[in-house]
Protein backbone atom coordinates (compact mmCIF):
# COMPACT_ATOMS: atom_id res chain seq x y z
CA UNK A 1 0.00 0.00 0.00
CA UNK A 2 2.85 2.54 0.72
CA UNK A 3 4.47 1.85 -2.42
CA UNK A 4 0.79 2.94 -3.82
CA UNK A 5 0.82 5.84 -2.12
CA UNK A 6 4.42 6.92 -2.79
CA UNK A 7 3.41 7.49 -6.23
CA UNK A 8 1.42 10.58 -5.20
CA UNK A 9 3.88 11.98 -3.46
CA UNK A 10 5.77 11.96 -0.18
CA UNK A 11 3.57 14.37 1.79
CA UNK A 12 -0.38 13.15 1.53
CA UNK A 13 -3.29 14.74 3.25
CA UNK A 14 -5.41 12.74 5.01
CA UNK A 15 -8.94 13.81 6.01
CA UNK A 16 -9.50 9.87 8.41
CA UNK A 17 -7.14 12.07 10.82
CA UNK A 18 -7.16 15.35 10.19
CA UNK A 19 -4.21 15.87 9.02
CA UNK A 20 -1.15 14.17 6.77
CA UNK A 21 0.44 11.39 6.12
CA UNK A 22 4.62 11.74 5.21
CA UNK A 23 6.28 8.45 3.99
CA UNK A 24 9.74 9.88 2.65
CA UNK A 25 12.99 9.00 4.82
CA UNK A 26 13.92 12.51 4.52
CA UNK A 27 11.08 14.06 5.65
CA UNK A 28 9.90 11.47 8.00
CA UNK A 29 13.31 12.54 9.96
CA UNK A 30 13.46 15.99 9.50
CA UNK A 31 9.82 16.48 11.23
CA UNK A 32 10.59 13.62 13.62
CA UNK A 33 13.21 16.56 15.19
CA UNK A 34 11.52 19.96 13.98
CA UNK A 35 10.34 21.46 17.54
CA UNK A 36 7.09 22.67 15.15
CA UNK A 37 5.31 19.99 16.16
CA UNK A 38 4.30 18.78 19.16
CA UNK A 39 4.60 15.41 20.98
CA UNK A 40 1.40 15.98 22.69
CA UNK A 41 -0.83 14.39 20.29
CA UNK A 42 -3.66 13.71 23.11
CA UNK A 43 -3.97 17.37 22.86
CA UNK A 44 -6.08 16.96 19.65
CA UNK A 45 -9.79 17.87 20.22
CA UNK A 46 -10.11 14.47 17.87
CA UNK A 47 -8.26 12.54 20.76
CA UNK A 48 -9.60 14.22 23.91
CA UNK A 49 -13.21 13.43 22.14
CA UNK A 50 -12.80 10.04 21.25
CA UNK A 51 -11.09 8.54 24.14
CA UNK A 52 -12.65 10.97 26.69
CA UNK A 53 -15.95 9.74 25.48
CA UNK A 54 -15.05 5.92 25.28
CA UNK A 55 -13.80 6.14 29.11
CA UNK A 56 -17.61 6.99 30.33
CA UNK A 57 -16.22 9.37 32.71
CA UNK A 58 -13.38 7.29 34.09
CA UNK A 59 -10.30 9.22 35.05
CA UNK A 60 -8.21 8.11 31.58
CA UNK A 61 -4.59 7.98 32.29
CA UNK A 62 -3.09 8.40 29.27
CA UNK A 63 -4.75 11.78 29.41
CA UNK A 64 -4.97 12.62 32.71
CA UNK A 65 -1.21 11.69 33.69
CA UNK A 66 0.86 12.46 30.28
CA UNK A 67 3.69 9.47 29.78
CA UNK A 68 7.38 10.66 28.70
CA UNK A 69 6.31 9.64 24.81
CA UNK A 70 3.69 12.01 24.83
CA UNK A 71 5.35 14.89 26.32
CA UNK A 72 7.26 17.73 24.86
CA UNK A 73 10.17 19.60 26.68
CA UNK A 74 11.02 20.43 28.81
CA UNK A 75 8.73 17.94 30.75
CA UNK A 76 9.98 15.26 28.29
CA UNK A 77 13.81 16.06 29.40
CA UNK A 78 13.14 15.82 32.55
CA UNK A 79 11.45 12.69 32.83
CA UNK A 80 13.78 11.38 30.44
CA UNK A 81 16.98 12.23 32.27
CA UNK A 82 15.37 10.67 35.62
CA UNK A 83 14.87 7.66 33.68
CA UNK A 84 18.01 7.20 31.86
CA UNK A 85 19.57 7.08 35.31
CA UNK A 86 17.96 3.97 35.89
CA UNK A 87 17.80 2.52 32.33
CA UNK A 88 21.66 2.01 32.36
CA UNK A 89 23.56 -0.14 29.71
CA UNK A 90 24.63 -1.85 32.78
CA UNK A 91 21.59 -2.47 34.15
CA UNK A 92 19.84 -4.24 30.29
CA UNK A 93 22.82 -6.29 30.52
CA UNK A 94 22.54 -7.11 33.57
CA UNK A 95 19.53 -8.65 33.32
CA UNK A 96 20.99 -11.51 29.93
CA UNK A 97 21.81 -13.85 32.07
CA UNK A 98 17.73 -14.05 33.63
CA UNK A 99 16.56 -13.76 29.91
CA UNK A 100 18.79 -16.11 28.76
CA UNK A 101 17.44 -18.58 31.52
CA UNK A 102 13.81 -17.59 30.68
CA UNK A 103 14.13 -18.55 26.80
CA UNK A 104 15.10 -21.83 28.16
CA UNK A 105 12.19 -22.48 30.57
CA UNK A 106 9.87 -21.34 27.46
CA UNK A 107 11.14 -23.38 25.01
CA UNK A 108 11.66 -26.62 27.43
CA UNK A 109 7.85 -26.49 27.83
CA UNK A 110 7.39 -27.09 24.14
CA UNK A 111 10.44 -29.27 23.62
CA UNK A 112 9.12 -32.55 21.57
CA UNK A 113 6.12 -31.13 19.96
CA UNK A 114 6.46 -31.84 16.14
CA UNK A 115 4.99 -27.77 15.81
CA UNK A 116 5.13 -24.88 18.38
CA UNK A 117 3.23 -21.59 17.63
CA UNK A 118 5.97 -19.12 18.33
CA UNK A 119 3.65 -16.18 19.61
CA UNK A 120 2.23 -18.16 22.48
CA UNK A 121 5.53 -20.05 23.76
CA UNK A 122 7.66 -17.28 23.54
CA UNK A 123 7.09 -14.37 21.65
CA UNK A 124 4.27 -12.99 23.75
CA UNK A 125 5.11 -14.22 27.16
CA UNK A 126 9.07 -13.28 27.24
CA UNK A 127 8.51 -9.32 27.17
CA UNK A 128 5.76 -9.28 29.48
CA UNK A 129 8.07 -11.67 32.26
CA UNK A 130 11.41 -9.56 31.29
CA UNK A 131 9.79 -6.36 32.42
CA UNK A 132 7.83 -8.03 35.30
CA UNK A 133 11.52 -9.12 36.26
CA UNK A 134 12.76 -5.38 35.89
CA UNK A 135 10.29 -4.30 37.95
CA UNK A 136 10.22 -6.95 40.69
CA UNK A 137 7.16 -8.08 40.29
CA UNK A 138 6.62 -11.17 42.44
CA UNK A 139 6.88 -14.24 40.16
CA UNK A 140 3.31 -15.31 40.96
CA UNK A 141 2.01 -12.36 39.04
CA UNK A 142 3.77 -11.82 36.03
CA UNK A 143 1.13 -13.39 34.01
CA UNK A 144 -1.10 -9.69 34.96
CA UNK A 145 0.96 -7.98 32.49
CA UNK A 146 0.74 -9.53 29.40
CA UNK A 147 -2.73 -9.12 29.52
CA UNK A 148 -2.67 -5.92 30.81
CA UNK A 149 -0.23 -4.97 27.72
CA UNK A 150 -2.73 -6.69 25.74
CA UNK A 151 -5.32 -4.38 27.27
CA UNK A 152 -3.14 -1.50 26.57
CA UNK A 153 -2.24 -2.07 22.95
CA UNK A 154 -6.08 -0.89 22.59
CA UNK A 155 -6.03 2.56 22.88
CA UNK A 156 -4.35 2.72 19.42
CA UNK A 157 -7.82 1.55 18.29
CA UNK A 158 -9.44 4.90 17.89
CA UNK A 159 -12.68 3.97 15.77
CA UNK A 160 -13.82 0.92 18.83
CA UNK A 161 -14.80 2.51 21.86
CA UNK A 162 -15.33 -1.10 23.55
CA UNK A 163 -11.16 -1.64 22.64
CA UNK A 164 -10.22 1.89 24.17
CA UNK A 165 -12.47 1.73 26.91
CA UNK A 166 -11.07 -1.96 27.78
CA UNK A 167 -7.40 -0.13 27.86
CA UNK A 168 -8.67 2.00 30.24
CA UNK A 169 -9.97 -0.37 32.43
CA UNK A 170 -6.86 -1.82 31.91
CA UNK A 171 -4.60 1.03 32.25
CA UNK A 172 -6.11 1.46 36.01
CA UNK A 173 -5.98 -2.09 36.97
CA UNK A 174 -2.37 -1.64 36.32
CA UNK A 175 -1.60 1.78 37.66
CA UNK A 176 -3.97 0.13 41.34
CA UNK A 177 -1.25 -2.58 41.23
CA UNK A 178 1.96 -0.40 40.72
CA UNK A 179 0.96 1.79 43.33
CA UNK A 180 0.49 -1.22 45.92
CA UNK A 181 3.86 -2.59 44.40
CA UNK A 182 5.72 1.14 44.92
CA UNK A 183 4.46 1.70 48.34
CA UNK A 184 5.97 -1.95 49.14
CA UNK A 185 9.46 -0.99 47.72
CA UNK A 186 9.50 2.25 49.44
CA UNK A 187 9.59 0.37 52.68
CA UNK A 188 11.63 -2.42 51.46
CA UNK A 189 13.67 -1.58 48.22
CA UNK A 190 14.84 -4.06 45.94
CA UNK A 191 17.57 -4.08 43.28
CA UNK A 192 14.98 -3.71 40.41
CA UNK A 193 13.75 -0.54 38.68
CA UNK A 194 10.82 0.54 40.65
CA UNK A 195 13.36 0.90 43.49
CA UNK A 196 15.90 2.76 40.90
CA UNK A 197 13.32 4.95 39.94
CA UNK A 198 12.23 5.80 43.33
CA UNK A 199 15.60 6.59 44.22
CA UNK A 200 16.41 8.71 40.89
CA UNK A 201 17.76 11.86 41.37
CA UNK A 202 18.37 14.89 38.86
CA UNK A 203 19.50 18.40 40.23
CA UNK A 204 17.28 17.69 43.55
CA UNK A 205 14.14 16.81 41.47
CA UNK A 206 12.72 13.06 41.48
CA UNK A 207 9.64 11.74 40.19
CA UNK A 208 6.25 12.09 41.76
CA UNK A 209 4.03 8.75 42.19
CA UNK A 210 1.87 9.83 38.56
CA UNK A 211 5.04 10.32 36.79
CA UNK A 212 6.36 6.70 37.85
CA UNK A 213 3.52 5.20 37.31
CA UNK A 214 3.58 6.17 34.00
CA UNK A 215 6.86 5.38 33.18
CA UNK A 216 6.38 1.76 34.38
CA UNK A 217 2.87 1.88 32.36
CA UNK A 218 4.53 3.02 29.44
CA UNK A 219 7.66 0.53 29.81
CA UNK A 220 5.44 -2.10 29.27
CA UNK A 221 3.32 -1.39 26.11
CA UNK A 222 6.49 -0.30 24.92
CA UNK A 223 8.65 -2.94 25.45
CA UNK A 224 6.05 -5.10 25.00
CA UNK A 225 4.05 -5.10 22.36
CA UNK A 226 7.46 -4.35 19.82
CA UNK A 227 10.12 -6.94 21.16
CA UNK A 228 7.17 -9.77 20.57
CA UNK A 229 6.70 -8.39 16.94
CA UNK A 230 10.16 -8.30 16.49
CA UNK A 231 10.81 -11.89 17.33
CA UNK A 232 7.87 -12.89 15.34
CA UNK A 233 9.03 -10.89 12.36
CA UNK A 234 12.27 -11.27 12.34
CA UNK A 235 11.53 -15.20 12.52
CA UNK A 236 8.95 -15.16 9.94
CA UNK A 237 11.38 -13.60 7.72
CA UNK A 238 13.98 -16.32 7.97
CA UNK A 239 11.75 -18.56 7.51
CA UNK A 240 10.39 -17.00 3.99
CA UNK A 241 14.38 -16.97 2.76
CA UNK A 242 15.42 -20.28 3.36
CA UNK A 243 19.06 -19.82 2.23
CA UNK A 244 19.18 -16.44 4.50
CA UNK A 245 18.29 -18.68 7.13
CA UNK A 246 20.82 -21.00 6.46
CA UNK A 247 23.31 -18.65 6.34
CA UNK A 248 22.25 -17.43 10.29
CA UNK A 249 22.59 -21.09 11.45
CA UNK A 250 25.95 -21.62 10.00
CA UNK A 251 27.46 -17.87 11.30
CA UNK A 252 25.47 -16.13 14.37
CA UNK A 253 26.75 -13.17 13.84
CA UNK A 254 24.84 -12.73 10.88
CA UNK A 255 21.68 -12.86 13.07
CA UNK A 256 22.35 -9.22 14.33
CA UNK A 257 22.49 -8.12 10.63
CA UNK A 258 18.73 -9.77 10.27
CA UNK A 259 17.66 -8.71 13.35
CA UNK A 260 18.05 -4.83 11.80
CA UNK A 261 17.17 -5.76 8.46
CA UNK A 262 13.85 -7.09 9.73
CA UNK A 263 13.29 -4.21 11.99
CA UNK A 264 13.63 -2.03 8.55
CA UNK A 265 11.46 -4.15 6.50
CA UNK A 266 8.74 -5.17 9.20
CA UNK A 267 8.84 -2.43 11.53
CA UNK A 268 6.65 -3.45 14.90
CA UNK A 269 5.57 0.11 15.35
CA UNK A 270 4.47 1.25 11.50
CA UNK A 271 3.67 4.84 12.42
CA UNK A 272 4.07 7.56 14.95
CA UNK A 273 1.45 10.69 15.30
CA UNK A 274 2.72 14.35 16.12
CA UNK A 275 0.56 17.32 16.49
CA UNK A 276 0.56 20.84 15.05
CA UNK A 277 0.36 23.27 17.72
CA UNK A 278 0.45 26.45 15.59
CA UNK A 279 0.26 26.58 11.73
CA UNK A 280 3.19 26.72 9.44
CA UNK A 281 4.40 25.99 6.01
CA UNK A 282 6.77 22.92 5.03
CA UNK A 283 7.69 21.95 1.85
CA UNK A 284 4.75 23.72 -0.16
CA UNK A 285 2.24 22.22 2.27
CA UNK A 286 0.02 24.33 4.88
CA UNK A 287 0.22 22.46 8.87
CA UNK A 288 -2.68 23.93 10.19
CA UNK A 289 -2.96 24.32 14.14
CA UNK A 290 -4.76 20.91 15.64
CA UNK A 291 -3.55 18.68 12.72
CA UNK A 292 -2.17 15.97 13.23
CA UNK A 293 0.72 14.52 11.01
CA UNK A 294 1.64 10.48 10.41
CA UNK A 295 4.55 10.02 10.11
CA UNK A 296 5.04 6.36 8.60
CA UNK A 297 7.96 4.92 9.86
CA UNK A 298 6.96 1.43 6.97
CA UNK A 299 7.46 4.38 4.26
CA UNK A 300 10.41 6.23 5.68
CA UNK A 301 12.23 2.45 6.26
CA UNK A 302 11.45 1.08 2.62
CA UNK A 303 12.61 4.69 0.79
CA UNK A 304 13.88 3.59 -3.13
CA UNK A 305 16.06 7.17 -2.31
CA UNK A 306 18.12 5.72 -0.06
CA UNK A 307 17.27 2.09 0.10
CA UNK A 308 18.67 -0.11 -3.05
CA UNK A 309 16.18 -2.99 -3.61
CA UNK A 310 13.75 -1.74 -0.77
CA UNK A 311 10.99 -4.17 -0.39
CA UNK A 312 13.69 -7.22 -0.46
CA UNK A 313 15.13 -9.25 3.00
CA UNK A 314 18.45 -8.89 3.18
CA UNK A 315 20.83 -9.63 5.88
CA UNK A 316 23.95 -8.56 4.32
CA UNK A 317 21.98 -5.02 3.36
CA UNK A 318 25.31 -2.45 4.26
CA UNK A 319 23.89 -0.32 7.58
CA UNK A 320 20.76 1.63 6.98
CA UNK A 321 19.20 4.44 9.69
CA UNK A 322 16.01 2.82 10.72
CA UNK A 323 13.51 4.60 12.49
CA UNK A 324 11.95 1.51 13.93
CA UNK A 325 12.88 2.76 17.55
CA UNK A 326 11.82 6.34 16.51
CA UNK A 327 14.91 9.19 15.80
CA UNK A 328 15.85 12.24 17.83
CA UNK A 329 15.13 13.15 21.41
CA UNK A 330 12.12 10.49 21.51
CA UNK A 331 14.45 7.81 20.58
CA UNK A 332 13.59 4.51 22.33
CA UNK A 333 15.10 3.66 25.78
CA UNK A 334 14.59 0.04 25.69
CA UNK A 335 16.25 -0.19 22.59
CA UNK A 336 18.95 -2.08 23.80
CA UNK A 337 16.69 -4.26 25.48
CA UNK A 338 14.26 -5.34 22.93
CA UNK A 339 17.71 -6.11 20.34
CA UNK A 340 18.71 -8.30 23.33
CA UNK A 341 15.43 -10.13 23.98
CA UNK A 342 15.29 -11.02 20.32
CA UNK A 343 18.82 -12.16 20.06
CA UNK A 344 18.86 -13.99 23.07
CA UNK A 345 15.21 -16.05 21.97
CA UNK A 346 16.11 -16.60 17.98
CA UNK A 347 19.26 -18.02 18.68
CA UNK A 348 17.73 -20.65 21.61
CA UNK A 349 15.10 -21.55 19.11
CA UNK A 350 17.50 -22.11 16.36
CA UNK A 351 19.78 -23.96 18.65
CA UNK A 352 16.98 -26.05 20.43
CA UNK A 353 15.03 -26.71 17.12
CA UNK A 354 18.04 -26.47 14.42
CA UNK A 355 15.39 -27.44 11.64
CA UNK A 356 12.83 -25.71 12.00
CA UNK A 357 10.82 -24.78 9.13
CA UNK A 358 7.21 -22.79 8.52
CA UNK A 359 4.61 -24.93 8.93
CA UNK A 360 1.08 -24.89 6.58
CA UNK A 361 -0.81 -22.35 7.86
CA UNK A 362 -3.22 -19.34 7.01
CA UNK A 363 -0.99 -15.98 8.20
CA UNK A 364 -3.48 -13.22 9.85
CA UNK A 365 -1.39 -9.91 10.59
CA UNK A 366 -2.73 -7.87 12.83
CA UNK A 367 -5.09 -4.65 12.10
CA UNK A 368 -3.95 -2.27 13.66
CA UNK A 369 -3.11 1.46 12.02
CA UNK A 370 -0.10 1.32 14.27
CA UNK A 371 1.47 -2.18 15.42
CA UNK A 372 2.65 -4.74 12.24
CA UNK A 373 3.06 -8.64 13.43
CA UNK A 374 1.47 -11.83 12.95
CA UNK A 375 -1.46 -12.94 15.64
CA UNK A 376 -0.02 -16.32 15.71
CA UNK A 377 3.02 -18.04 13.69
CA UNK A 378 3.78 -21.91 13.94
CA UNK A 379 7.12 -23.57 12.69
CA UNK A 380 7.84 -27.21 12.33
CA UNK A 381 10.67 -28.63 14.77
CA UNK A 382 11.36 -31.16 12.94
CA UNK A 383 12.30 -32.13 8.96
CA UNK A 384 9.07 -33.21 6.99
Amino acid sequence: MIARLRHKGDILRTYMINGWAVISHEDVKALLRDKRLSSEVLDSALMQRVIRSAAQGLVTPIIDYPNIINLNPPDHTRLRKLAAHSFTNRFIQSLAPKIHALVAELLDAVAGNDEIEVMEALARPLPAIVIAEMLGVPTGDRHYFEQWSADLIKYTEILNPDAIRGAVLGDLAMRAYLQELVDAKRTMPGQDLISALIEAEEDGDKLNIEELLSLCTILLVAGHETTTRLISNCLWLLLQHPDQLAEVRSNRALLKNAIEEALRLEPPVLALSRLVPQTFDYKGHTFKKGQLILLSIAGANRDPKVAQDPEAFNIHREAFEHFSFGHGIHLCLGMPLARLEAEVALNQLLDKFPDCSLAEQDLVWSNSAFFRGLEQLTVRTTLV
